[in-house]
C-alpha cells in the first residue's frame, strides 16, 4: 500500500499500518520492509531475511560461522556445507574430500544436525607424512605406520644396516647392540663384550660406550 501527497506518492505503508518513506526500508522480525521508486512506479516490497551473530542476511544469501558454509532460506538458516579446516574451500553436506594428507567429511546426522570431521590420513612425524604400512628409518630407529596414524617402532638399526627388534639384545663381533624403551623413549646403544656372554655383558656393562647412542 502506498500513500500520497499532492497527488504525489511519498511513502508506502505496511500491513501493520507502519510508514516507510520512498528510499528507505527497516526490518522487524526477520522481515525487511522497503519502498522504493521503479519508473513511474512506487513499489512496496516484504523480504524474508535471516539474522546470525548480529548481521542480517538475505534469501539465497551464503555465509560463514565457523566450519559450516550457511544460506539464509525462507524459512531460516541451512547448513549447505563444511569448510575445511584452514583454509576456504567446501565440502557439500553428505559428502568427504582429501586435502593435504587428511580426510575431511561433512556428514548429515539425524535432526538435521550435521558433523564435520578431519582425520590424517597415514602418519605425521616430525613434520613429516607417511603412508600406512609405509616403513622408514631415522636416527637409527626403524618405524612403521600403522592404522588410525599411530607409527610403531619396530627396532634399532646400526650404520652397517644391522636390525635389532625392539626389546631385544645381540653379540655380534664383540659389540652388545641393545634396543628398548624408557618411558615413552626408544633407545639405541652397543659397547664392547669381549670374553663374556651377552647376559654378563648386559649385567654389567663398561663405564665407555661405543657410539652413536640413539634415542627418540
Amino acid at each position: 500500500m502506498s500513500v500520497s501527497s499532492e497527488d504525489h506518492t511519498s511513502a508506502c505503508v505496511a500491513d501493520d499500518k507502519s510508514v516507510i518513506h520512498i528510499g528507505r526500508m527497516f526490518i522487524r522480525s526477520g522481515v525487511r520492509h522497503k519502498c522504493d521508486v521503479k519508473g513511474d512506479t512506487v513499489t512496496y516490497e516484504q523480504e524474508s531475511t535471516c539474522y546470525d551473530n548480529g548481521i542480517h542476511y538475505d534469501v539465497g544469501e551464503h555465509f560463514r560461522n565457523g566450519s559450516f558454509v550457511l544460506v539464509c532460506q525462507k524459512d531460516g538458516i541451512t547448513i549447505e556445507g563444511c569448510y575445511a579446516r584452514n583454509t576456504d574451500i567446501t565440502i557439500p553436506v553428505g559428502t568427504e574430500r582429501i586435502v593435504e594428507h587428511y580426510l575431511h567429511k561433512c556428514e548429515l546426522l539425524d535432526q538435521g544436525r550435521v558433523r564435520y570431521t578431519a582425520n590424517l590420513i597415514g602418519c605425521k612425524k616430525d613434520n613429516e607424512f607417511f603412508n600406512e604400512g609405509q616403513i622408514w628409518t631415522s636416527e637409527h630407529i626403524r618405524y612403521q605406520c600403522t592404522s588410525y596414524g599411530i607409527v610403531r617402532v619396530l627396532g634399532c638399526v646400526d650404520d652397517n644396516g644391522l636390525f635389532v627388534e625392539l626389546g631385544r639384545d645381540v653379540l655380534m663381533r664383540n659389540i652388545v647392540h641393545r634396543c628398548y624403551r624408557v618411558d615413552k623413549t626408544t633407545v639405541y646403544h652397543r659397547f664392547a663384550c669381549v670374553g663374556r656372554t651377552l647376559a654378563e655383558c648386559i649385567l654389567t656393562p663398561p663405564v665407555e660406550r661405543l657410539p652413536p647412542i640413539s634415542q627418540t
